[in-house]
């Protein structure tokens, strides 16, 4: 038996070990219970990586917005044909191409943020930006070319109502017993219909309207110049043409309508649903993001 000294030693040593035995089975093996302030060191690390990837996507957004809205303005302005497209447009351009980079800046963060992510918090998925600054430079270059486009096609349009007034001031003309003057007013369409006639692939319904015009300006010159000439059979005979040719009028007219607003959308779409694209997924990349980013959580 043990007795005195020994004893109290002995008892000692399980009380110890006892303690130390507890304090062992009471830490967690999870490091962040087990140091929370070195937990709270790679958090913090973790949220200033994400802050950083949304500081980049906030500049990569704004860009991003101004090119876009300048776009949309281009575009809309090819439609109306009201004013020129082409600054719009350019300025778009010009926000992209001095802006790509930003693309790349939220590239490296994203990266900075992952490789964080992955010593820290191991198994959070990172998302990525699908595009850089090449691909912005080149939706740059589209939107250059949309400009130059949408200033000829513009110019096509203003064509095409040159000639419609050039025959309406004509046909005016004849009504009020005015050969002469419908002459000089008809003569004024062939400078636009040159414009037009020079458009190479220009749409089927363009043309299908530029010929029904084409008729009726050879009808209205026939009357006027034969109205001149005092010969009532060939006044009848082009304005028989002319009669049969303003059947197709209206359809013709439709046909113009719809032509001129396919052509314009057409001018800048491209480069325009790109962009809308990018915006979207900026805007998303950052929503993905909401969680890490907010600096209080």
């Amino acid at each position: 038996m043990i007795r005195g000294p020994s004893l109290r030693r002995a008892v000692t040593a399980i009380a110890v070990a006892l303690v130390v035995g507890v304090g062992l089975g009471l830490r967690s093996a999870d490091p962040s219970q087990a140091d929370p302030p070195v937990a709270a060191a790679r958090m913090q690390r973790l949220a200033a990586a994400a802050a950083a990837v949304d500081d980049a996507l906030a500049q990569l957004s704004r860009v991003l917005a101004g090119a876009l809205d300048h776009a949309r303005r281009g575009a809309a302005l090819t439609v109306a044909g009201d004013l020129a497209p082409a600054p719009e447009l350019a300025s778009a351009a010009a926000d992209l191409t001095a802006g790509a980079g930003t693309a790349d800046a939220v590239r490296r963060a994203l990266a900075a943020l992952a490789g964080t992510g992955a010593s820290v918090a191991p198994g959070r998925g990172v998302p990525a930006l699908q595009y850089s600054s090449p691909d912005l430079l080149l939706v740059a270059a589209q939107l250059n070319a949309s400009a130059a486009a949408a200033a000829l096609f513009v110019e096509r349009r203003h064509a095409s109502e040159a000639v419609v007034r050039a025959l309406g001031d004509g046909v005016a003309a004849l009504t009020m017993d005015q050969p002469a003057a419908a002459l000089r007013s008809l003569d004024a369409a062939a400078s636009p219909l040159a414009v037009l006639e020079a458009w190479q692939d220009r749409p089927p319904l363009l043309q299908y309207w530029m010929t029904t015009a084409g008729n009726l300006l050879v009808a209205a010159r026939g009357i006027a110049s034969a109205t001149i000439d005092g010969n009532p059979s060939a006044v009848q005979a082009a304005a028989a043409l002319y009669a049969e040719a303003s059947r197709a009028a209206r359809g013709a007219d439709n046909a113009l309508a719809v032509s001129i607003a396919e052509q314009g959308s057409a001018v800048s779409s491209g480069p325009l649903r790109r962009l809308a694209v990018a915006v979207g997924e900026a805007v998303d990349l950052r929503a993905a993001l909401l969680t890490i980013v907010h600096r209080g959580s």
